[in-house]
């Protein structure tokens, strides 16, 4: 399959993971100094992109020196097991938390099918193959790493889950973001900048302990951010602000909701009234079908997280 990736500055490649469509989902490459490392690597059926890109880039497998899972949802993860049996030299690096759930992917597995059924698991995203022990390095908050010339510096970052890290690159003054920073697709642009929302996936999601953690990275004062949802933004406090306030709205709507007779259909349907409307603010000019297309992705799993927050709360 050939690979859709983006070249950014900084020695960065943003690729185009084509999980479920295109533009969705990204993994990055990070080089410097003839060496390299990926950030997030989608799910299993996503690896033949990102060695796609290695080829395509003249990348030596033997130089991809790390593998850095910003947390293990596996739009993200799930296709570290099977990259790394084409790296020979490279560690997973991952949260703590993380970690036991790589080595053995079974509870992993058994809850995306439980929620989503086997036969999504097999046609979007494959398999889940574990990964030896002895290639796993824990990221602890603060620790360093040296990639080429260029140090990266993990952070703990809870609030979407709390096996999550974000990854503060100096060079760009940069964040690699996983899911903290929300999610921002390009189609929803305009002239007022990006629309950016977050991702209220099950079964961590925390909005005080989130935008505690927002705080913490503004303190960066960082340029830019490096989503997976999709592709690299400029990240100011006013977009710290945006993310902040629809946190809110999200848990708000859930909590008008706690009572109703079908919860879940009942935020689902709030929570898409919500993004249409903060779509029309925000100066979209996609029609309304277009927009639903965009938000389909994210609003079952949304709808999901903040139920289990009710019941957890």
């Amino acid at each position: 399959m050939k690979p859709i990736y983006f070249d950014l500055d900084f020695g960065v490649t943003c690729i185009d993971t084509q999980h479920i469509r295109n533009d969705f989902v990204a993994a990055y490459l990070i080089e410097d100094n003839k060496r390299a490392a990926f950030v997030d690597t989608g799910c299993y059926l996503s690896v033949p992109m990102l060695l796609a890109t290695l080829d395509e880039k003249n990348i030596k497998r033997e130089n991809v020196d790390y593998i850095i899972l910003t947390h293990i949802h596996l739009d993200h993860a799930g296709g570290a097991g099977e990259l790394i049996k084409y790296l020979p030299n490279a560690k997973i690096i991952v949260h703590e938390y993380g970690a036991n759930h790589l080595i053995d992917p079974s509870k992993l597995r058994s809850g995306v099918i439980k929620v989503y059924g086997e036969l999504f698991f097999k046609q979007c995203l494959g398999d889940l193959i574990p990964v030896p022990k002895d290639k796993i390095t824990i990221a602890k908050d603060f620790d360093n790493i040296t990639l080429g010339e260029r140090t990266l510096k993990f952070i703990d970052t809870p609030g979407h889950a709390r096996h999550h890290i974000c990854i503060w690159d100096e060079k760009s003054r940069g964040i690699f973001s996983g899911d903290t920073l929300g999610v921002s697709y390009r189609e929803l642009d305009t002239t007022q900048g990006e629309l950016i929302f977050p991702p209220t996936t099950p079964i961590q999601f925390d909005p005080d302990a989130w935008k505690n953690t927002l705080k913490q990275l503004m303190e960066l004062q960082p340029k830019y951010a490096y989503l997976t949802h999709f592709n690299r933004i400029e990240f100011t406090q006013k977009s710290a602000d945006m993310l902040i306030a629809h946190i809110d709205g999200f848990t708000n709507i859930a909590k008008q909701m706690q009572g109703h007779v079908n919860r879940h259909k009942a935020i689902k349907q709030t929570l898409l009234e919500y993004l249409l409307e903060i779509a029309k603010q925000h100066g979209v000019v996609l029609d309304e079908t277009q927009q639903i297309k965009v938000f389909k992705g994210d609003l079952e799993i949304c709808a999901q997280g903040l139920g289990v927050w009710l019941d957890k709360s």
